[in-house]
Protein backbone atom coordinates (compact mmCIF):
# COMPACT_ATOMS: atom_id res chain seq x y z
CA UNK A 1 0.00 0.00 0.00
CA UNK A 2 1.33 3.73 -0.82
CA UNK A 3 0.97 6.71 1.26
CA UNK A 4 -0.01 9.67 -0.31
CA UNK A 5 2.78 12.64 0.23
CA UNK A 6 1.24 15.41 -1.60
CA UNK A 7 -1.98 16.40 -3.91
CA UNK A 8 -3.26 19.12 -5.56
CA UNK A 9 -6.13 20.28 -8.25
CA UNK A 10 -5.81 23.01 -10.79
CA UNK A 11 -8.40 24.29 -13.04
CA UNK A 12 -7.40 23.27 -16.89
CA UNK A 13 -10.26 25.23 -19.05
CA UNK A 14 -9.25 27.51 -21.50
CA UNK A 15 -10.85 31.11 -20.81
CA UNK A 16 -11.37 32.17 -24.44
CA UNK A 17 -13.89 34.83 -25.64
CA UNK A 18 -16.18 34.47 -28.49
CA UNK A 19 -14.26 36.39 -31.36
CA UNK A 20 -11.72 33.70 -30.79
CA UNK A 21 -14.49 30.94 -32.11
CA UNK A 22 -15.22 33.36 -34.66
CA UNK A 23 -12.25 33.95 -35.92
CA UNK A 24 -10.56 30.11 -35.70
CA UNK A 25 -13.91 28.99 -37.42
CA UNK A 26 -13.35 31.47 -40.13
CA UNK A 27 -9.76 30.37 -40.47
CA UNK A 28 -11.53 26.62 -40.86
CA UNK A 29 -14.04 27.53 -43.14
CA UNK A 30 -11.96 29.66 -45.34
CA UNK A 31 -9.03 27.44 -45.81
CA UNK A 32 -11.36 24.62 -46.67
CA UNK A 33 -12.99 26.26 -49.16
CA UNK A 34 -9.90 27.32 -50.84
CA UNK A 35 -8.35 24.01 -50.89
CA UNK A 36 -11.40 22.71 -52.19
CA UNK A 37 -11.36 25.25 -55.14
CA UNK A 38 -7.58 24.57 -55.74
CA UNK A 39 -8.25 20.97 -56.33
CA UNK A 40 -6.01 20.20 -53.18
CA UNK A 41 -8.55 18.25 -51.39
CA UNK A 42 -6.06 16.13 -48.96
CA UNK A 43 -5.73 19.35 -47.56
CA UNK A 44 -9.13 20.14 -46.92
CA UNK A 45 -9.64 16.95 -45.84
CA UNK A 46 -6.88 17.28 -43.00
CA UNK A 47 -7.76 21.16 -41.60
CA UNK A 48 -11.37 19.49 -41.28
CA UNK A 49 -9.64 15.99 -39.76
CA UNK A 50 -7.35 19.04 -37.28
CA UNK A 51 -10.55 20.75 -36.36
CA UNK A 52 -12.71 17.81 -36.11
CA UNK A 53 -9.56 16.58 -33.44
CA UNK A 54 -9.19 19.75 -31.10
CA UNK A 55 -12.81 20.22 -30.65
CA UNK A 56 -13.33 16.87 -29.92
CA UNK A 57 -10.83 16.67 -27.25
CA UNK A 58 -11.39 20.03 -25.59
CA UNK A 59 -15.30 18.97 -25.12
CA UNK A 60 -14.10 15.59 -23.58
CA UNK A 61 -11.34 17.20 -21.19
CA UNK A 62 -12.15 17.79 -18.01
CA UNK A 63 -11.66 21.22 -16.62
CA UNK A 64 -10.32 20.44 -13.22
CA UNK A 65 -7.20 18.34 -13.34
CA UNK A 66 -6.30 16.47 -9.52
CA UNK A 67 -2.65 15.21 -9.07
CA UNK A 68 -1.52 13.24 -6.28
CA UNK A 69 2.23 12.33 -5.36
CA UNK A 70 2.53 8.78 -2.86
CA UNK A 71 5.62 7.11 -2.34
CA UNK A 72 5.56 4.89 -5.46
CA UNK A 73 3.82 6.35 -8.18
CA UNK A 74 2.27 9.86 -9.54
CA UNK A 75 -1.25 9.95 -10.68
CA UNK A 76 -2.72 12.39 -13.16
CA UNK A 77 -6.68 12.21 -12.65
CA UNK A 78 -7.35 8.63 -13.17
CA UNK A 79 -3.58 7.49 -14.42
CA UNK A 80 -1.05 6.21 -12.83
CA UNK A 81 2.59 6.99 -13.64
CA UNK A 82 5.14 4.57 -11.32
CA UNK A 83 8.52 6.20 -10.28
CA UNK A 84 10.33 3.62 -12.34
CA UNK A 85 8.60 5.24 -15.69
CA UNK A 86 9.73 8.69 -14.99
CA UNK A 87 13.22 9.73 -15.84
CA UNK A 88 13.28 13.01 -14.39
CA UNK A 89 11.07 16.25 -13.49
CA UNK A 90 11.98 20.07 -13.81
CA UNK A 91 9.90 23.10 -13.28
CA UNK A 92 9.33 25.48 -16.06
CA UNK A 93 9.67 29.11 -15.49
CA UNK A 94 7.57 31.88 -17.40
CA UNK A 95 9.87 35.01 -16.13
CA UNK A 96 10.85 33.90 -13.40
CA UNK A 97 7.33 32.12 -12.06
CA UNK A 98 7.12 28.91 -11.92
CA UNK A 99 4.35 27.27 -14.18
CA UNK A 100 4.83 23.82 -15.28
CA UNK A 101 6.12 20.68 -13.59
CA UNK A 102 7.44 19.12 -16.60
CA UNK A 103 7.67 14.93 -15.72
CA UNK A 104 9.86 13.30 -18.29
CA UNK A 105 8.66 9.64 -19.08
CA UNK A 106 10.73 6.80 -20.02
CA UNK A 107 8.04 5.99 -23.23
CA UNK A 108 8.95 5.93 -26.66
CA UNK A 109 5.76 8.28 -27.54
CA UNK A 110 4.92 10.50 -25.02
CA UNK A 111 8.12 12.20 -23.76
CA UNK A 112 7.16 14.61 -20.81
CA UNK A 113 3.69 15.91 -19.03
CA UNK A 114 3.54 18.86 -18.09
CA UNK A 115 1.38 19.45 -15.17
CA UNK A 116 0.41 23.56 -13.79
CA UNK A 117 2.23 24.42 -10.22
CA UNK A 118 1.87 27.56 -8.90
CA UNK A 119 4.62 29.51 -6.71
CA UNK A 120 3.00 28.35 -3.14
CA UNK A 121 2.93 24.39 -4.03
CA UNK A 122 6.50 24.59 -5.29
CA UNK A 123 8.61 23.27 -2.54
CA UNK A 124 6.45 20.57 -1.33
CA UNK A 125 6.33 19.39 -4.87
CA UNK A 126 9.93 19.53 -4.47
CA UNK A 127 10.21 17.58 -1.63
CA UNK A 128 8.33 15.11 -1.95
CA UNK A 129 9.45 14.17 -5.47
CA UNK A 130 13.69 14.87 -5.18
CA UNK A 131 13.09 11.44 -2.89
CA UNK A 132 12.16 9.06 -5.87
CA UNK A 133 13.61 11.17 -9.12
CA UNK A 134 16.25 13.23 -10.34
CA UNK A 135 15.26 17.18 -10.86
CA UNK A 136 16.93 18.54 -13.67
CA UNK A 137 17.51 22.46 -14.00
CA UNK A 138 14.89 24.70 -14.57
CA UNK A 139 13.66 25.43 -18.05
CA UNK A 140 11.65 27.98 -20.03
CA UNK A 141 9.01 27.74 -22.06
CA UNK A 142 10.50 27.11 -25.68
CA UNK A 143 9.10 29.74 -28.54
CA UNK A 144 6.02 27.23 -29.66
CA UNK A 145 4.87 26.70 -26.32
CA UNK A 146 4.79 30.37 -25.96
CA UNK A 147 3.15 30.68 -28.71
CA UNK A 148 0.17 28.39 -28.40
CA UNK A 149 -0.20 30.12 -24.53
CA UNK A 150 -0.92 33.44 -26.78
CA UNK A 151 -3.16 32.20 -28.86
CA UNK A 152 -4.65 29.84 -26.02
CA UNK A 153 -5.11 26.83 -28.02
Amino acid sequence: MSNLQYSWEFNDKKNRWQLWYIIAISVVIWSTIWWFFTKQYWFSFIILLIWWLYYFNENNSQDIVKVELSDIWMKINWVFYDYSSIDSYSIVFKWETPLLLRVNLNKKWLRFIDVKINRWNISDIKNVLSNFIEETEKSELSFSEKLINLLKL
